[in-house]
Order: C-alpha cells, then sequence, then structure tokens
C-alpha cells in the first residue's frame, strides 16, 4: 500500500495528538471556575476519550503498519486529527470561567487584560463554542477513519490468505 504520509508528518501529528489536550488543559487552568469543577466531576469520561486518541494516534501514525497514512484514510484523518488538536487548545484558551473570586473571563482574556470585559467574554464565547464544536466534530472524524482503516486493513489481510477458488 501506499504511504503518502512522510515519517516527520505522521510523527509530528501523533504527537499533537497526545501533547495539545494536555496543554489545552494547563491553559483552561488559568480561569478556573465552576467549568473547571464541572472537568473535574466528568474526568473519567474525558480520560476514556484521551485514551482512545492516545490509541487511534499510536496505531494510526506511529506504528510500523500505521492505518491511517495509507490511502485513502491518510488525508481525512489528518484533517481529522490536526481539527481535533487544534480546537482543543482554542477550547482551553478561550472558555470563560472564573470569576467566583475575581472578574471572570477566558484564559486568553486574562492573558490580554480583558478580564470582566462583557464584549471580550462574549466573543470569547463565541470562539469557545465553535471550537468546543470543531474539537468533538474533529474527534469523532479521527474516531471513525481510525476505525474503518482498521477495519480495510483487516478485510485486505484475511482477503490476501483466501485462495481464489475458479469458478
Amino acid at each position: 500500500m501506499t504511504r503518502p504520509l512522510s515519517p516527520a508528518i505522521a510523527v509530528l501529528t501523533a504527537t499533537a495528538l497526545i501533547v495539545l489536550p494536555p496543554i489545552a488543559l494547563v491553559f483552561k487552568l488559568g480561569s478556573a471556575g465552576w467549568v473547571m469543577l464541572a472537568l473535574v466531576i466528568t474526568a473519567p469520561l474525558w480520560l476514556i476519550g484521551y485514551g482512545v486518541q492516545i490509541a487511534a494516534a499510536v496505531n494510526g501514525y506511529l506504528t510500523p503498519r500505521a492505518v491511517l497514512r495509507e490511502r485513502p484514510a491518510a488525508l481525512r484523518g489528518l484533517i481529522a486529527a490536526w481539527a481535533t488538536s487544534i480546537a482543543v487548545v482554542l477550547v482551553g484558551l478561550f472558555l470563560v470561567d472564573g470569576g467566583d473570586t475575581g472578574p471572570g473571563g477566558s484564559t486568553f482574556m486574562l492573558w490580554t487584560g480583558q478580564a470582566g470585559d462583557r464584549a471580550a467574554s462574549e466573543l470569547s464565547s463565541g470562539v469557545s463554542s465553535l471550537a468546543a464544536f470543531v474539537w468533538i466534530a474533529g474527534w469523532l472524524w479521527l474516531v471513525v477513519e481510525w476505525i474503518a482503516a482498521l477495519v480495510a486493513r483487516r478485510r485486505a489481510t484475511r482477503a490476501a490468505r483466501v485462495p481464489a477458488t475458479v469458478g
């Protein structure tokens, strides 16, 4: 099978899938509040999703028979992987939270001195909502591409083992 993705792109993509979600969490800690408490309470769900993402990254891009590096899933998987990876960082930066002990806002708002500004909060909420949609949709797309590539690989392997019958 043709491997259209270079090893460097595959490693970079897998690294992004593994490293960027914890970076997003660190960014979110800059404006921790009730939303952060909700994330802690629902941590098992997030950890399962992150585990699936790590499995897709390793099996899809890092193993010798990486299924997301082969056609036709290569480009679709690459787009899904980068969409979910970048979007989760944007959610971490722009999700509005805090305000319990001081002015609320997103980490981005705190960094830019806009904490407590209503217009900045609305803009930040809009960015985080769009990013959250792209994050979840990209994650689902990545998982579907990964599973479909695994199934296609398994079918191709089985077909290659079955001797052809003459009719």
